[in-house]
């Protein structure tokens, strides 16, 4: 299936004569005629019930394939390492994610947690937009504590609107009571089943819509 609408050029007009020209004006209408099917026919696509799938929009999935340690109770920023998919968005590695392009954009991310210790811990999420932190982001999450040989695990997961400009980038932070809290990978398992890794972080931002202040 198609998923490219066409592209519609401006059509090249014919230079007008200094007198009514009949097959002149038959040229016209005819270049007229093809430009305005094409136009019709590429709009009507887009307004369709499924017209959405002709539209791209700026969006960014990345995550983190190593661990994350922390100083107990010390606000730390988390880094990814992977770009999955981006498109009108930027990640270094440094900075979380920019956005090349002004709007609304919904950030989600969803954070491997593993605790070692015999009692439950605590951990703490929340997203800042340059250097600020953001208003009514913060997650407070209970890590579990190890039961017998097994580690305490917990997936911790939210979404935000956030409203960015252009050069803007949205950064994950996180802090934890105990040093024994951490955000774990683990690589790509084959025994005793087939399994892909699983990444210690993930985030997503998705263009939601134009938004002015």
């Amino acid at each position: 299936m198609n998923h490219l609408l066409n592209q519609v050029a401006p059509p090249a007009l014919p230079l007008a004569r200094e007198q009514y020209d009949r097959p002149y004006q038959d040229q016209l209408n005819n270049i007229l005629r093809l430009y305005f099917v094409q136009l019709a026919s590429t709009l009507n696509s887009l307004v369709g019930s499924t017209g959405g799938r002709f539209l791209q929009t700026p969006y960014a999935a990345i995550q983190r394939t190593t661990d994350k340690t922390f100083t107990a109770n010390t606000a730390t920023q988390v880094t990814f390492d992977q770009n999955d998919y981006l498109n009108g968005c930027t990640n270094d590695g440094t900075n979380g994610i920019t956005v090349e392009y002004s709007g609304l954009y919904n950030y989600q991310f969803s954070v491997q947690l593993k605790n070692t210790d015999s009692q439950a811990h605590t951990a703490w999420i929340w997203l800042r937009k340059n250097t600020t932190d953001v208003l009514g982001t913060a997650s407070q999450v209970s890590v579990p504590s190890k039961h017998g040989s097994t580690d305490g695990h917990v997936i911790a997961a939210a979404n935000f609107y956030v409203n960015l400009v252009v050069g803007d980038y949205v950064v994950l932070y996180a802090a934890v009571d105990n040093v024994l809290v951490s955000m774990e990978a683990y690589p790509v398992q084959t025994s005793p089943f087939p399994m892909p890794a699983i990444p210690s972080v993930v985030a997503t931002l998705s263009f939601v819509s134009s938004y002015e202040a």
